[in-house]
């Protein structure tokens, strides 16, 4: 398990196991029909049991077969998790005992799903899913006592899924921003390489030059010549870098969504950002894209940086609906605690499909 929570995006490809999964779903009534000794744990076989577990191998079968290798979440992959979890809860309260091995296979179901980063929706089938043992049970006129025992064990496994997929979320931003510091590094060092052969090639003829005033009189000619476009490089870069660190950090926060992020970032003229810019800029993109995801349920979000008047402006379009109170209140009240210490503003209006968060932060201009 410590394997696979350190490497967030092969865990997003474990569709077969899901696979598996199901089919011990489907064939658990089975077993306790050809294993007399597990009648106190499993059910027999009966119409219920056997079409659950069916249903939901065909749903996984066909996710894994539809999605194939793909990292995103589809519709595939959320109609194969709600019919398992469904599967497996109503499964695990058909047994005799308190604990059965179709909610084991429930529990692992859980675990497996929160390691794959869950969107919310189904965070939410999940701990819809973990009342129907109990249901099942109490439905099946168990004991009293096997009922509680049935809530006590949906509960925990509930609290450990919702526990994981914070973890895994968590887990996934941060491997997002060491993936998009090791981008930023990397094209500085392209950057930079050109420049030290072009002064290598100019610098080799100064040495057969007479005299060192001659080499000086060439490197300062170089100098000036190549300073120029190397500052201009090197500014264009620093926002290039933080581009690709927002679209890397927006893309985290929306896949597991289901939602289509993108980012386009056309800055030019403005001086280069220092850490402290870099910083607010990522954080203020994402607490913007956070706040459209838990408050419209948009279908894209698109953020732009470009350069405005005095400085930088950063937009972040959805295509959402909800209450304007609801939005305003939740969403300017959290951007504008971040923006105030940096002399910007924000504010949030209504766009023709959607909504439109404008963030104007100073910085300086070179022309």
């Amino acid at each position: 398990m410590l394997s696979v929570l350190l490497d967030v995006r092969r865990a997003r490809q474990r569709r077969l196991t899901l696979v598996g999964l199901s089919t011990c779903a489907l064939a658990l009534p089975f077993v306790a029909w050809l294993a007399p000794r597990l009648a106190p744990v499993l059910a027999p076989p009966a119409v219920l049991p056997v079409a659950l577990g069916a249903v939901a191998l065909v749903a996984s079968t066909g996710a894994a077969a539809w999605a194939g290798r793909e990292a995103h979440w589809t519709l595939a992959d959320d109609l194969a998790w709600s019919f398992c979890l469904v599967a497996f809860a109503v499964l695990g309260g058909l047994g005799a005992a308190p604990v059965t091995l179709a909610m084991l296979l429930y529990g692992a179901a859980s675990i497996l799903l929160a390691v794959r980063v869950p969107p919310t929706r189904l965070v939410l089938v999940a701990a819809l899913s973990a009342p129907l043992a109990p249901l099942a049970r109490f439905a099946s006129g168990a004991p009293l006592v096997v009922i509680q025992a049935a809530i006590l064990v949906s509960t925990l496994v509930l609290l450990a899924h919702v526990m994981l997929a914070r973890a895994t979320h968590a887990l996934a931003y941060v491997l997002a921003e060491r993936e998009a510091l090791l981008a930023e590094r990397r094209a500085l060092t392209r950057t930079r390489e050109p420049v030290r052969e072009r002064a290598s090639a100019v610098e080799a003829p100064a040495a057969t030059a007479s005299g060192r005033a001659a080499r000086l009189r060439l490197g300062a000619a170089l100098e000036a010549r190549l300073e120029e476009p190397a500052r201009a490089a090197a500014d264009d870069l620093w926002w290039d870098a933080l581009g690709e660190r927002v679209r890397s950090a927006v893309t985290t926060l929306c896949e597991p969504a289901g939602v289509l992020a993108s980012v386009h970032a056309e800055v030019r003229g403005l001086a280069p950002p220092n850490s402290r810019m870099r910083q607010n800029v990522l954080k203020i993109a994402q607490e913007a894209a956070n706040h459209a995801l838990r408050d419209t349920s948009p279908r894209s979000i698109a953020i732009t940086l470009r350069r405005g008047d005095g400085g930088l402006l950063l937009e972040v379009l959805d295509d959402g609906s909800v209450g304007e109170g609801v939005r305003s209140r939740r969403t300017l009240a959290a951007l504008r605690g971040r923006v105030a210490p940096l002399g910007g503003s924000a504010e949030l209006k209504r766009a023709d499909a959607g909504w439109v968060v404008q963030v104007k932060l100073p910085c300086e201009q070179l022309n």
